[in-house]
């Protein structure tokens, strides 16, 4: 790992489901020592629902949310294991964790407690909703927080339409997550003080997705309402459906020009004088006429080729691809986005926007066995005796889709 950012940083990882782990994976692609704390009785959603032949150990999510980490079992309602927890945080930069407000202090172990172990401790928080305030006690995941945030709102094919979900608040949060991380270590760099991080990620989801809006209402007294795949300003922009079973494109015109463009790509130059579409706002008005003339184009041709031919004539357009299809984007092989890890585990791995040539691969190895590393963590980097070792029982494991 010498040269990549992180390299010399420790992390101890007591996150769980999707945003902290996100946060900590997008860490340790940077070279961090990220050693994930699992607790055998109730695993990690990310491994799956079973345990039959160990399925647990081979779940995809599993690979690629916790790549790169190593990972110890421990059990933090006995004091023995507590213990070995607080020699790990004592040779760690960073703690991570997302459990409700109150849940580490209650066993000992929050910032105030850790700090005393690692003076210059850097502690993240990341839980639902930060850990004072009205609903601080609140669990939360992503299907709770988007709607609470007033993402959801905005989130509809039209104005009166059923509100969605759009299933990014754990990735947003995560980023996020890292970002705080890193701006700590630089903080630290520079003064030589921790510090800890109280992240509501209900928070975070106000800001980046709805602060605008928000920003609308008080400055404006306008109640933003949802524009489905349109825009504000420009049109037609949508997306629609072309040749093949659930095959779309998405475009943008953002101008006469662009528009004049269009009309002379899909063979429609009468378009230009009917005045339904004259102007930008005509066309704005018009936005349901000119949606069903434009999906009569592309209904007829593939979804790449229809991309093609818009983006020749500077028309903003893209295939709206697939798993599969994305493996195969030229765009993303071209810069070798999708990467084998290093370790030999079968199959790609999506890679780390803004990596630099020169840190090669990000992708060392996939996400780890259960345990995989309790005696290299607990023997060879805590040294302790091989007693204190934790050993896993197979028949008291549980998953994290069992009823409590």
């Amino acid at each position: 790992m010498n040269g990549l950012p992180l390299s010399g940083v420790r992390i101890t990882d007591l996150t769980h489901y999707w945003t902290g782990p996100h946060a900590t994976r997008i860490l340790a692609d940077l070279g961090a020592d990220v050693i994930k704390v699992e607790y055998p009785a109730r695993l990690c959603v990310l491994r799956g629902a079973f345990r039959e032949g160990k399925a647990y150990d081979r779940h995809p999510r599993w690979y690629q949310v916790n790549r790169n980490k190593r990972t110890i079992t421990l059990d933090l309602k006995e004091e023995r294991e507590r213990e070995i927890l607080r020699d790990l945080v004592g040779v760690s930069d960073v703690v991570a964790e997302n459990s409700r407000p109150g849940v580490m202090s209650n066993l000992g172990l929050g910032y105030e407690d850790l700090r005393k172990l690692k003076p210059d401790l850097i502690m993240l928080s990341l839980s639902a909703c930060g850990s004072s305030g009205p609903w601080a006690h609140y669990a939360g995941v992503g299907g709770s927080l988007e709607p609470l945030s007033g993402l959801q709102e905005l989130t509809a094919y039209h104005q009166d339409g059923k509100r969605m979900r759009i299933k990014e608040a754990d990735v947003i949060s995560g980023v996020f997550g890292a970002c705080a991380i890193m701006t700590a270590l630089i903080h630290r760099q520079r003064t030589g003080r921790g510090q800890w991080i109280d992240a509501s990620q209900l928070e975070i989801l106000a800001h980046t997705m709805v602060g605008e809006h928000m920003l609308e209402y008080v400055m404006n007294g306008t109640h933003t309402l949802p524009l489905g795949n349109r825009h504000a300003r420009f049109a037609p922009q949508g997306c629609y459906r072309c040749q093949g079973e659930d095959k779309w494109v998405v475009l943008t015109i953002r101008s006469d020009e662009e528009w004049e463009a269009l009309c002379e790509v899909v063979g429609q130059p009468s378009w230009k004088q009917d005045p339904r579409f004259g102007t930008v706002e005509d066309r704005r008005k018009n936005h349901d006429d000119l949606d069903r003339l434009i999906e009569g184009w592309t209904r007829s041709r593939g979804h790449e080729e229809v991309m093609r031919l818009l983006q020749a004539r500077g028309i903003p357009a893209g295939a709206v691809l697939n798993t599969a299809e994305l493996i195969k984007d030229p765009h993303l092989q071209a810069r070798g986005y999708f990467k084998p890890a290093t370790d030999g585990t079968n199959g790609l791995f999506p890679g780390l926007p803004g990596a630099r040539p020169e840190w090669g691969s990000l992708v060392r190895r996939r996400g780890p066995d259960l345990g995989a590393h309790n005696e290299s963590v607990v023997r060879g980097l805590l040294g302790r005796p091989k007693q204190d070792v934790p050993t896993i029982n197979e028949d008291e494991i549980g998953t994290g889709f069992d009823p409590e």
